[in-house]
Parts: C-alpha cells; structure tokens; sequence
C-alpha cells in the first residue's frame, strides 16, 4: 500500500544561538491538501518551511517524502524532489531587469545566453499570461509588477528541472 503522507516533518526542532526556534514539530501532508501555517511573528513558521526547502537544516527530527527519510541541505536538493518555495519577500535585484532575475533562477548553462533566457522568459509569461515588461528594471516596478516577475523567476528556475508550481506530489 501506498505512503498516505507525501510529506512528513517530523518532531523538528531547530534552534539557533539562544533560541529554539521550532521545538519538536511535526507536519504530515496528503496529496492534493492545502495547509497554511499561522501564528505570530516569530513563532517558527518560516524557518520550518526553510528546513523543508534546505535553507536551514534541523537541529533534530526528520524529513519524508512518499514514506521515504530524505536528506535536503540545498534548495537543488528540493528542487529535485520537485519540492518549492515561493518565498514571502521578494528575492530580485532591483537594478536589474525582469529577463535578467529571471536568468540567476536558470541553470549555470543556460543563464548566459540572454536571448536563450528572454524566449524561455517569454514562453513563461504567454503560458501563464503574465504581464511583464522584460526589459523593464525592477525598482521601476509597482509592487504587483515585482510579484509577477518574482513568479515568473520562480518558474524559469523550475522548469529546466521538469517542475510545476508547489504542490503536495
């Protein structure tokens, strides 16, 4: 029989210099579940879901995927368990342009061919109609703006790997 849970943290518990920020935490996700996690400012929320993405890892507890104990050190190792983030502030360099944050989400080969970069950019905001100045620089933008292009980063670094949006799969 199947695993039932997709994604399993489990007891984590992560502390820094004098604090512990998440004590003995455990999240169990099925496939097709939407979960939200709340509380106040402060209370681990995340720096969980950095464990889970490989921006921090636990000081204890452990990680499953369909039932099996997984290690994620890095964001790539995330990624190849087809596991995102779309992070709560904006990770863009605002004196750069839309195509180029797009391009430092792609792979090292592909990131320096910008005309490469701007037809893959391109093909993301048609397939998801985005609506993007390419060319337009991010300080430039309005915070709806950045929130498009920051999407449309997100997919670019996703789609050379064979990834979707984040989904519980």
């Amino acid at each position: 029989m199947e695993n039932e849970y997709v994604i399993e943290m489990l007891n984590i518990t992560k502390e820094f210099p004098g604090i512990k920020a998440n004590d003995n935490i455990t999240l169990q996700l099925r496939k097709g579940e939407i979960h939200a996690l709340l509380g106040e400012n402060g209370a681990g929320k995340s720096t969980l879901m950095s464990i889970l993405f490989g921006l921090y890892q636990p000081t204890s507890g452990t990680i499953k995927k369909n039932g099996q104990v997984v290690q994620i050190n890095t964001p790539n190792d995330a990624n190849d368990l087809n596991i995102g983030m779309v992070h709560q502030h904006f990770k863009l360099v605002d004196v750069f342009t839309a195509v180029e944050n797009i391009a430092l989400s792609m792979d090292k080969g592909e990131k320096f061919d910008l005309r490469r970069v701007r037809d893959k950019a391109r093909a993301i905001c048609e397939k998801y109609q985005f609506a993007l100045d390419l060319d337009q620089k991010v300080y430039e933008m309005s915070g709806n703006r950045k929130a498009v292009c920051r999407d449309a980063q997100h997919e670019g670094g996703r789609q050379g790997r064979g990834h979707h949006y984040p989904q519980a799969a």
